[in-house]
């Protein structure tokens, strides 16, 4: 799926795993702000590099 589709899928409470992770990195949305799986904000990370774009999932059966 797309970044906007990832957006509103962790506005919607799922996690979401791009192509390029390892089945140990994902994100999450909480008060609007982006997360990693450990806790560290991601604010910025989203830099429109043509990679980034595609390639996103939820993770597990959400």
């Amino acid at each position: 799926m797309s970044w906007s589709d990832a957006i509103e899928a962790m506005e919607n409470g799922k996690t979401v795993r791009h192509e390029y992770f390892t089945r140990e990195e994902w994100f999450e949305m909480r008060n609007g702000r982006l997360f990693a799986e450990d806790g560290c904000p991601m604010d910025g990370w989203y830099r429109n590099e043509d990679w980034q774009k595609t390639g996103w999932s939820i993770v597990g059966n959400q």
